[in-house]
């Protein structure tokens, strides 16, 4: 080895050495660093995180050296954000908070005991949802959060914690104190949407523990307006985003339990609920929900997952029973009662179909009813079916509605993709008697089938339907009817005098029904209406305009042979969907049978008509059957 090198190497070492002994030192002076050197540098900091002036009076080290020192901060002020209108946002006259200080070598510092006297924190969130205290907010593609602060020691005294949220309509105030086996308390008072609320809050200590460990902790909310109460743990202690509970729910409707949790509900009946709640980072799970709206009782599951800035929800339910009046509070029923009022009996019902709120949320909700409950009767008894929702379609299938006898099968589609929402629906009815249909066994008895495939836009059901084109049939095969009643379809007067006094309980056969219907822009024209008895036939036009629900029907008939006296005015079906009114030989009753005074009328008009007097009629159709088979396949198909 020359000399220069050993020299080289000699400088070498000495230089390491050195570097060394900076290290040495620098790690000595971590053990002594003087904090309040830091405090500008803290305040900006803090300033940045709340957007709103902070002020630290003094910060102290209460340890000579040490490397896990506790840090005094004295008279620390957070301001609020200028658009809350002055005041402090947080005030504490001293916090001391234990730092690891070596870990500033590597970032990510957080306190693992921290001590808060004289602290006064005011939480306000205006209407809009804007809030004092969520600071920047979090990237979209920045992961969940899951961890709390990470605490194994927190003690509070003298605290005051105070909210005024716009947004709930929740103003309340109390103690807030965190001090040895006691644990967290939190007892505070105020109003809730108005009315007299009380807030208590309970967790377990926080006091020389495993800060990963589960945590207990219990909310009680109770006010007139709502009574909520939750009882779990949190995944480490104070830590927000990850828990499970036991939450169990009273209100007069749910829309005040929106108020609180804000999932984006709606007004319905009073409400008790239980379910076991669980939260993790972006995701909610109801791993079990049941209870009553009003008179209807369910049970179910669900969870609620946050992807790349959308919602995902994958849900079951199923109802022992259900009333769909009870998806509206007192102010929606109302307002339907209002509407009632103003236009009268509607049978479309007026059911949103705007999905222009759920422009984020996609699903799947499998659905039961195992009784359908109505104030005012249904034809339907049970329901069950599955709900999709991808980008604003949303897709109603395996759709199953049993009624008092038969079902309807199919799908209900409404696309709100693009412009307003657009309602369409291909439902089959299959096993319906026709004398359910009708409200009249005595008269008619057979099985129904039908059809129904709809399309129209508009904001509600009713409204997208009183703009539907499409068609709505139904059919009937191999039935009965009474005689009578097939005279009075053939317009035979005597025969139907004849059956009302010698036969009235007579029957005979009903080869077919066939009312295919063909939809325009509301509008519903028979194409055709057509009834075979076999004696006699009837065939109708008119229309059903679903913009008002007005029936104008004419059903105009004849008998295979020429009767001596004919009825000669048709029947006529008007009224509406929800009161139709049926005029038999020219009777105006609702009923659609004739009064004397409409008997007498009747005949006088036949006798005048078969003794030539009057208008000369128009000559009657030939007796041409009903192609059945070919009507009923072409209204099904």
């Amino acid at each position: 080895m020359t000399p220069a090198t050993q020299s080289l190497l000699r400088r070498a070492g000495w230089a390491g050495l050195i570097l060394v002994g900076i290290a040495a030192l620098l790690v000595l002076a971590l053990g002594a660093l003087p904090f309040g050197l830091l405090r500008p540098m803290i305040e900006r900091g803090i300033s940045t995180r709340f957007g709103a002036p902070a002020h630290i009076g003094a910060i102290r080290r209460l340890q000579v050296f040490s490397y896990t020192p506790d840090i005094a901060i004295d008279d620390l002020r957070i301001a609020q954000p200028d658009w809350v209108g002055g005041g402090d946002f947080i005030r504490a006259r001293t916090v001391t908070v234990r730092l690891p200080v070596l870990k500033l070598l590597f970032g990510g510092v957080k306190p693992d005991a921290l001590a808060i006297d004289g602290l006064a924190v005011a939480l306000v969130r205006d209407a809009n949802g804007r809030s004092n205290w969520k600071g920047k907010p979090r990237p979209a593609d920045a992961p969940p959060l899951t961890t709390g602060p990470g605490l194994t020691r927190l003690t509070i005294r003298d605290g005051q914690l105070s909210l005024r949220d716009a947004k709930r309509g929740l103003n309340l105030a109390g103690p807030l104190s965190v001090e040895g086996a006691a644990g967290l308390r939190l007892a505070a008072t105020g109003t809730f949407l108005g009315t007299p609320a009380t807030l208590d809050v309970r967790g377990g200590r926080i006091d020389g523990i495993d800060p990963a460990a589960a945590w207990p902790v219990e909310l009680h909310l109770v006010s007139p307006a709502l009574r909520l109460e939750a009882k779990g743990t949190t995944d480490g202690v104070l830590n927000t985003h990850r828990f499970g509970a036991t939450v169990t729910a009273r209100a007069p409707t749910l829309k005040n339990l929106d108020r609180a949790i804000e999932a984006g509900l709606f007004g319905t009946q009073p409400i008790a609920l239980i379910g076991q709640v669980r939260h993790d980072g972006r995701d909610w799970y109801l791993d079990t929900i049941g209870g009553g709206i009003g008179r209807s009782r369910f049970v179910g599951k669900a969870s609620i997952l946050k992807r790349d800035g959308r919602t995902a929800i994958d849900a079951q339910m199923r109802a022992s029973q259900f009333d769909f009046d009870d998806l509206s509070d007192d102010v929606g029923r109302a307002k339907a009662a209002a509407s009632k009022a103003a236009l009268g009996p509607r049978v479309l019902p007026p059911t949103r179909i705007n999905l222009s709120h759920l422009g984020k949320t996609d699903g799947t909700i499998t659905f039961r009813v195992d009784h359908l409950l109505s104030g005012g009767g249904t034809v339907f008894r049970t329901l069950r079916g599955q709900l999709h929702l991808d980008h604003q379609l949303l897709t109603v299938d395996h759709l199953v509605a049993t009624l008092a006898t038969g079902q309807m099968t199919g799908v209900m589609r409404v696309d709100h993709r693009s412009g307003r929402p657009k309602l369409s629906t291909d439902l089959r009815l299959e096993g319906m008697t026709l004398d359910t249909l009708v409200g009249s066994p005595d008269d008619i008895t057979g099985i129904v089938r039908g059809r129904i495939t709809l399309s129209g836009q508009g904001d509600t059901v009713r409204e997208a339907l009183s703009h539907a084109d499409g068609t709505a049939a139904i059919v009937s095969n191999d039935g009965t009817i009474k005689a009578m009643v097939a005279d009075v379809l053939g317009q035979d007067l005597g025969g139907t005098i004849k059956q009302a006094i010698l036969h009235p309980s007579e029957r005979v056969p009903l080869r077919c029904l066939v009312a295919n219907f063909r939809a325009r822009g509301g509008v519903l024209v028979p194409d055709p209406l057509a009834i075979d008895t076999g004696s006699a036939i009837g065939r109708g036009s008119g229309r059903i305009d679903l913009r008002d629900e007005s029936i104008a029907l004419t059903l105009a008939g004849r008998t295979r042979d020429d009767p001596a006296l004919r009825i000669v005015d048709p029947i006529r079906v008007g009224g509406t969907l929800s009161k139709p009114a049926i005029a038999i030989a020219g009777s105006d009753a609702p009923s659609g049978k004739p009064g004397v005074g409409g008997f007498f009328k009747a005949l006088g008009r036949s006798i005048g008509e078969a003794i030539g007097l009057g208008d000369k009629p128009a000559p009657r159709p030939a007796f041409v059957p009903v192609d059945c088979a070919k009507l009923s396949a072409a209204a099904l198909r």
